[in-house]
């Protein structure tokens, strides 16, 4: 395979051997001709010779000698050329190229015309140019050098044809002079030391390093030095970009450089009189801007006045559905390259080619994150982070700001927002506190630079931009209106030279919120009242229990039911709160049509808060469950069979009394058993239909954090949330139970069945009562006493006195069937209360004796079949 950048000629230079180039034609290494010198991709012809034609059977470049035949090689390897001895050009065997004796004479090799002349000549460049060092037969001036106000002429050298400084300025040039100013102007040490960067968390088995950085060593003093001195743009960019690679270090000498020159020249700084910004910000003049000034609230200020809505605007309209994030791109060397809009830069992970940018769609919080292989991070990270020449690329990050005007068509950026940074790997960013956080303005997405400690090796580290969280505020006060954004940005420095098992987590996200302290002191009113009626429910029902058990001193009893039933309280209270709070967020969030507000994250401490809630109430739940299947495992419950022995004949004529059947008994305990399950609406339905909603009719996937009411499947960048996720569930919940419940009071229980109705009458039928003691002095009693004279009995029998009944030929069926009211006539329910002392005579010789005689027909090996009169 064929790997590596081979546009770079280093890079190709590497792939092949000596003297063979690479050849894209065939991807294979070829060799060059005679007299002919490999380069990247092709061959050259070595110095003194000129390109020959080839044969047709060797097609590689093939060359051949001029100085052997005493001329000169042409400047375009084309020919060969004498040199003209009358104006002073000799042929140069070690060059292979004419040279001229007279230090002020340029040598030329065409015409004013462009034509190439018979031979090479020796020309006199005009006073007070010299001949160029570097560019063939042309001639050039020494610069000037300095502010426009005191220019310095610099001086041309002819023993080393190159301009220097004039005598009395050696600082001009001079290294030793630039570094001794410099210290002594800025107050600081600039030995060796100047270039220490220090790396954390390298992931390898040494965990830091500290580095003499060759970029710093070589480049620190001169572009700090032509800045300050010649108001030099584009070294001044270099000096902040080493300042930012320093991670903004205070201590660091690019930064106190970078620093000193700010506050020198911060009498006259940008937009000083046009009020672009207000207050200023140190932006000096020829200086970019760095830092933010401490102490000034920048997240809060209100003059980004750019009109946001939800919808998709009109071409007039003048609110923006999509934002226009912009960097502004400077090379390490500090040459500015323009702006380019954010677009799917910045994500690491990748993705969808339709999905990169839909974090600019105004409300849509974005989530692209992922684990990858440090190497791939670093790869992908070099493809965004890196010019098409290897130099680091820093950026200024602004968000378009139209002001409240329309947005013309292919032009921008109209107007630039400043965002701010804030660097996770600053130290003072670190600390808990967020009034004392160091904004700064440029940022880098890699460096393979400042590690390098010797020319040529590899870097000791790399430094990229791990995670990068961009968070958009909206304005309560005015909705359509932003707060600027804010730019979370962390860097991870790795060890590239360590062999990676592990994976780093990568992370871009960018999150649209809102200030939300208003509902929650409101929820947390209404939190407050609510307990406060649940408690004062559940102490009125402790009450009325301790009235009934006919006692005011506690027992282990009471407190389990105090507990049980506070558990039920707290639980239905937490429950109310939390659907009428998590359903607020739904309808006003997913149902809006004008910006109104933004459902908070599921790592937000409120919602945090909200989850405890809830768990507290499933719990509750849970305690308030297992205390009302103990009370119903724990009733007294008595059968009363009213049924009388029928008289009749042995088979010897003798008359006796037959024993009443059992079956009565079992068939009502076990409709009994059957009824304690019965509940008004049913689970396997309600499951069912929540089923059906949220994943057949994709429900749930309106728990996804957008104001829009669509059922879509969720984009992979989308997250949910856990209010709206709650609110959902719970409303589906609530609207299947309310209609389940609407339907058995209005139709099935009045046209259908009623089950208590139907136990009711069944213990009619049966000729059974019932009393049930939940409690230790009070309970209920069903009168089942029928009103014929055997129960068991044919079914010809039974329906004749049902006819009766029909008929209104027999009294009533209720405990009082004589009473003028016929409510209370028909009335088979009461409820009951007794005696303490019936309750204790119960306990210690009725209860008490089925208890010993359950024991002993378990013990005896009677079996263990079902004693009617013992307590269910």
């Amino acid at each position: 395979t064929v790997d590596g950048d081979w546009t770079n000629g280093v890079a190709a230079a590497t792939k092949c051997s000596d003297n063979k180039f690479f050849d894209p034609a065939g991807l294979q290494c070829m060799t060059c001709g005679a007299n002919a010198n490999a380069t990247a991709l092709a061959c050259a012809c070595a110095a003194g010779t000129y390109l020959t034609a080839g044969t047709g059977v060797a097609p590689y470049t093939t060359c051949a000698s001029c100085v052997a035949l005493g001329l000169a090689t042409s400047w375009d390897n084309t020919t060969c050329v004498a040199c003209d001895n009358t104006t002073g050009a000799s042929l140069s065997a070690a060059t292979g190229d004419c040279a001229c004796s007279n230090a002020t004479h340029a040598l030329v090799e065409r015409g004013v015309t462009g034509m190439r002349l018979a031979s090479k000549q020796c020309v006199e460049c005009p006073p007070p140019s010299f001949p160029h060092p570097s560019e063939k037969g042309k001639c050039f001036e020494c610069p000037y050098v300095g502010p426009p106000a005191a220019p310095v002429a610099m001086a041309y050298d002819a023993a080393t044809r190159t301009c220097k400084c004039p005598v009395g300025v050696a600082e001009c040039i001079d290294a030793d002079a630039k570094k001794s100013t410099l210290a002594t102007k800025f107050r600081l040490t600039l030995d060796s030391t100047r270039a220490a960067i220090r790396f954390y968390n390298l992931g390898a088995a040494v965990s830091s390093a500290t580095v003499e950085s060759l970029l710093f060593l070589d480049t620190l003093i001169d572009v700090a030095a032509d800045c300050r001195n010649f108001a030099n743009r584009t070294q001044c960019n270099a000096l902040a970009n080493l300042c930012v690679l320093a991670m903004y270090d205070a201590a660091a000498a690019a930064c106190k450089l970078y620093r000193g020159i700010v506050d020198e020249r911060k009498a006259q700084e940008y937009h000083s009189s046009d009020g672009g910004l207000n207050p200023a910000v140190g932006w000096s003049e020829t200086m970019p801007w760095l830092y933010y000034s401490t102490g000034v609230d920048y997240l809060g200020r209100t003059d980004l006045a750019a009109l946001v809505t939800f919808d998709e605007p009109g071409s007039s309209t003048t609110e923006l559905s999509t934002l226009q994030f912009i960097l502004s791109v400077t090379t390490l060397s500090g040459q500015w390259l323009g702006f380019r809009p954010v677009g799917k830069l910045l994500q690491l992970c990748g993705g969808r080619e339709q999905d990169l940018t839909q974090w600019q769609r105004f409300g849509t919080n974005y989530f692209n994150q992922c684990n990858l292989p440090v190497a791939e991070v670093l790869d992908a990270a070099r493809g965004m982070g890196k010019s098409p020449g290897g130099e680091t690329l820093f950026f200024d990050l602004y968000i378009q700001d139209l002001r409240g005007a329309p947005p013309t068509v292919n032009v921008w950026p109209e107007s630039l927002y400043p965002v701010p940074i804030r660097v996770g790997n600053i130290l003072v960013n670190q600390n808990a506190a967020g009034d004392d956080d160091l904004m700064v303005r440029r940022f880098f997405v890699i460096d393979e630079t400042a590690g390098v400690a010797v020319a040529g090796a590899a870097a000791v580290a790399v430094t990229y931009a791990q995670t990068m969280h961009v968070t958009v505020r909206i304005r309560s006060d005015e909705k359509s209106r932003l707060f600027p954004p804010i730019l979370d940005l962390t860097y991870a420095q790795r060890d590239p030279s360590f062999s990676y098992a592990t994976s780093d987590a990568v992370s871009f996200r960018v999150l649209y919120t809102m200030a939300t302290d208003e509902f929650w002191q409101t929820w947390e009113a209404i939190f407050i009242t609510f307990m406060v009626l649940g408690g004062a429910q559940w102490m009125y029902g402790v009450m009325q229990v301790s009235r009934r058990r006919q006692t005011r001193d506690p027992d282990a009893k009471s407190l389990m039911h105090a507990l049980g039933t506070a558990a039920g309280a707290v639980a239905t209270s937490f429950t109310v709160i939390l659907f009428c709070g998590s359903g607020y967020w739904f309808l006003f969030f997913k149902a809006q049509t004008e910006v109104y507000t933004m459902v908070p994250l599921d790592s937000e401490r409120e919602v945090t808060l909200f989850k405890m809630l809830l768990t507290v109430a499933a719990v509750c739940a849970a305690i308030s469950m297992a205390h009302t299947v103990y009370r119903q495992c724990n009733y007294d419950i008595l059968f009363l069979d009213w049924e009388k022995a029928r008289a009749t004949l042995t088979p010897a004529g003798k008359a006796t009394t037959a024993p009443v059947s059992t079956w009565r008994q079992f068939f009502i305990a076990n409709e009994w058993n059957e009824l304690q399950t019965q509940r008004i609406t049913s689970r396997d339905l309600t499951l069912l239909l929540m089923m059906l909603f949220l994943l057949g009719l994709d429900f749930q996937n309106l728990g996804v954090i957008e104001p829009t009411m669509r059922t879509n499947e969720p984009a992979p960048y989308q997250v949910s949330s856990l209010l709206l996720r709650f609110a959902i569930g719970g409303g589906l919940m609530l609207v299947i139970g309310l209609c389940q419940i609407a339907y058995k009071i209005v139709f099935h229980h009045n046209y259908v069945c009623h089950p208590i109705q139907q136990f009711v009458d069944l213990l009619s039928l049966s000729n059974i009562s019932i009393i049930i003691l939940d409690d230790e002095c009070s309970g209920y009693y069903i009168h089942g006493r029928s009103l014929m004279a055997f129960t068991d009995t044919s079914m010809a029998e039974l329906s004749q006195q049902m006819r009766k009944e029909q008929e209104m030929q027999v009294s009533a069926r209720g405990l009082v069937p004589s009473s003028t009211r016929q409510d209370l006539a028909e009335n088979q329910c009461f409820e009951l209360f007794i005696t303490k002392e019936l309750r204790v005579a119960y306990e210690s010789k009725l209860l008490r004796r089925i208890e010993e005689a359950a024991a002993m027909r378990s013990g005896g090996g009677g079996g263990d079949g079902i004693d009617v009169s013992t307590p269910v």
